[in-house]
């Protein structure tokens, strides 16, 4: 039982936690929070309109052996979108498929994203985007990224909407990590490392298991949680360790210097490649292989030994998640 202390300051954890992924970028406009439900009327027109259907890709895939995904989400987000093609290409499934919905900081968010596929956000023209792809039931995923202020409703009308035309569709939650923060330059690496693990361990105590029991009673065995921020803290606790040697600081731009785990402090980097990361943590998740069963695949710019560190990252995040619902008991690579 948490003594009243104990208690707040798990809460201040969370809360501090939760506003890193509120401030993703500088500048960045936060998430809209009204609930928009549209008609019949106005739903039939956005699936029939399909205004972005060129630009994003065909509306449709056949089944086949790669991953039909869809994604919405933000900056922390894009690594996996950006990066998840080649891996999986690279893992032998050249019809792996993707159709995102990307935008910057809070309008990201999966409740900004459905307002905007509708022409609820800022007064702008409807971009439908996902939503005439979900209604041909022909996809098999539809991924989110994690923001401040996020409700259940938000998930769920994402949800209904893809059970109604495939019942067999499943969703995901990407996660965040805590930021290099300020404060960190004068604390000490076992300080700094201490104070992460313990804030991403305080909103998964919280913020995770109460999002993921809700979605469970709701929609049983249908939605999981992509545990980006654990490969991340990871990644960290393995550069303070020395055993990245490939990266030569935490963060770029505060410590000066070239290949770090950061760019900015909340961004991971691209120079060094660990980037790349994110990619591996939803290729296992989507797959449910680990990454490091690829053969023949190396990222370009990236060592091949901090490649190895990341797939290795990746998989040990989502078999020891409690919300992956992925398990590798006999240590073949591959969930049980």
């Amino acid at each position: 039982m948490l003594t009243r202390a104990q208690s707040l300051k798990l809460q201040l954890y969370t809360f501090c936690f939760i506003f890193t992924l509120a401030s993703l970028s500088a500048g960045a406009k936060t998430q809209k929070v009204m609930i928009f439900k549209p008609s019949a009327e106005e739903m039939q027109a956005i699936i029939a309109a399909g205004t972005e259907g060129g630009k994003a890709g065909a509306l449709q895939y056949q089944k086949g052996e790669g991953i039909r995904l869809l994604m919405t989400g933000h900056s922390w987000v894009a690594p996996a979108k950006n990066s998840l093609p080649q891996i999986a290409e690279g893992a032998g499934f050249d019809d792996h498929r993707q159709r995102a919905h990307i935008s910057g900081g809070g309008t990201g968010a999966a409740n900004a994203i459905w307002l905007k596929e509708f022409g609820k956000y800022d007064g702008k023209p409807p971009r439908s985007i996902l939503v005439p792809a979900i209604a041909t039931g022909e996809w098999d995923v539809l991924t989110w990224g994690g923001y401040h202020k996020d409700k259940l409703e938000y998930f769920t009308q994402w949800i209904d909407l893809g059970l109604k035309h495939n019942p067999d569709m499943t969703f995901c939650k990407q996660d965040g990590w805590p930021r290099y923060d300020s404060k960190f330059k004068t604390m000490k690496s076992d300080e700094i490392l201490k104070s992460m693990k313990t804030s991403y361990s305080a909103h998964r105590t919280t913020g995770q298991k109460e999002f993921f029991a809700a979605m469970e009673k709701k929609y049983p065995g249908k939605v999981r949680i992509i545990p980006a921020g654990a490969a991340v803290v990871d990644l960290i606790g393995r550069y303070y360790a020395g055993k990245v040697p490939d990266l030569d600081c935490i963060d770029e731009k505060s410590k000066g210097g070239k290949k770090g785990v950061y760019r900015d402090g909340g961004h991971l980097s691209r120079v060094s490649g660990a980037e790349w990361l994110v990619g591996y943590v939803y290729y296992g998740m989507l797959y449910k292989k680990s990454p490091q069963l690829i053969e023949g695949f190396t990222p370009k710019n990236v060592p091949p030994r901090l490649d190895k560190t990341m797939r290795e990252v990746a998989w040990k995040a989502i078999i020891e998640s409690p919300y992956s619902r992925i398990r590798d008991e006999d240590g073949d690579g591959v969930a049980d």
